[in-house]
């Protein structure tokens, strides 16, 4: 989720970038009908042949269900999402190259707000960890804990206060440096690049980061590798089966085009678990405060003109209708937990 909006602290990178405040949709395989049909920019249903799917690998042809241009940062050119007709996963189309980062991401995606995080924010963030989406792993002994796009630490920094030893992998110089100087130990990298082999880790986070990854069935058999006998992987993506996503189209904030390369919901993200040799074990979703006001924005004015302090608070003051609607309908955000499969 872009820095405009992001209330939480973590960080910024193409690769892999974080945000703790993250989880999804119904078992329904995406089509054009499933584009919000209120939204003036869902494509009709067309054919659309590119590469392969980033999902399983087959030719990748599929319905466009919306396409839009760059909303957060006015870069050029216009994207299309596709569904999969072998999977079912919704990918970008055309997809960024690596000269064209600079284009579209902002310098610092995902930046903190302060050198130190505020009274609010820790509490935020210990709810998270202990009652909110990521109360799975806070149930577990803690042992060694891995987040593959950790930005500036925020996430580890508040499982560590739980007893985990953490390490975290970070391609952004900047948001590395600072985990780094929080103490958290650090990889500036990929996970292609990591040191870690065999089994190390007892719990692995994707926190808002495998929606950013160009395979992201490589990278999550790169962390099955790597979890110990017994261990947990928890990943966190927009989910875009959730209400918001249906009722704004294009217009959805989470969408962020050309960013995602990525957009999954239950059954297509535990199709790249299953082709990664993981078995899902749990899933549960929840909607981000600031998201809604956020798209509505884009819906009004076609970009996000009212951002800060502001905004946190109305998000705040939003937050129990987003949890009476998020009853009826999965959240934006999808969070999903999975064990490495022993056959």
């Amino acid at each position: 989720m872009p820095a405009t909006a992001q209330p939480s602290p973590s960080a910024a990178a193409p690769g892999a970038s974080s945000s703790p405040d993250a989880a999804t949709g119904a078992n329904s395989s995406p089509d054009a009908s499933t584009g919000a049909s209120s939204s003036a920019e869902t494509s009709s249903a067309t054919t659309f042949a590119a590469a392969n799917c980033p999902g399983c690998g087959e030719p990748l042809r599929g319905r466009v269900l919306l396409s839009s241009h760059d909303r957060l940062m006015g870069g050029p050119g216009d994207f299309a999402v596709l569904a999969c007709r072998a999977c079912g996963l919704a990918s970008t189309q055309p997809r960024l190259r690596p000269e064209q980062f600079a284009d579209y991401y902002p310098q610092v995606y995902y930046p903190e707000r302060a050198e130190r995080l505020s009274f609010a924010e820790r509490l935020r963030l210990e709810w998270i960890v202990r009652l909110g989406p990521y109360r799975r792993l806070s149930r577990l002994r803690p042992g060694r804990m891995l987040d593959v796009g950790c930005g500036s630490g925020a996430l580890l920094s508040t499982f560590a206060g739980h007893g985990w030893s953490v390490a975290g992998v970070e391609p952004s110089v900047e948001a590395a440096a600072r985990a780094r100087a929080a103490g958290i130990e650090m990889h500036n990298g990929t996970l292609d690049d990591a040191p870690w082999q065999g089994p190390t880790f007892d719990a692995i986070v994707f926190n808002h980061s495998l929606e950013h990854i160009p395979d992201p069935v490589a990278s999550l058999r790169q962390a099955a590798a790597l979890l110990r006998e017994g261990g947990t992987l928890a990943v966190a993506v927009p989910n875009f089966d959730c209400w918001q996503r249906r009722l704004f189209g294009a217009r959805w904030f989470q969408l962020d085009l050309p960013r995602h390369l990525q957009h999954m919901q239950t059954h297509t993200l535990a199709g790249l678990f299953e082709r990664a040799g993981l078995r899902p074990v749990a899933r549960t979703t929840v909607s981000m405060r600031p998201a809604l006001l956020l798209s509505l924005q884009y819906a009004a004015f076609g970009r996000v003109r009212w951002n800060g302090r502001g905004l946190r608070l109305a998000a705040w003051a939003m937050a129990p209708l987003l949890w009476a609607l998020d009853r009826f309908a999965d959240g934006d955000c999808l969070h999903m937990f999975a064990v490495r499969r022993e056959d």
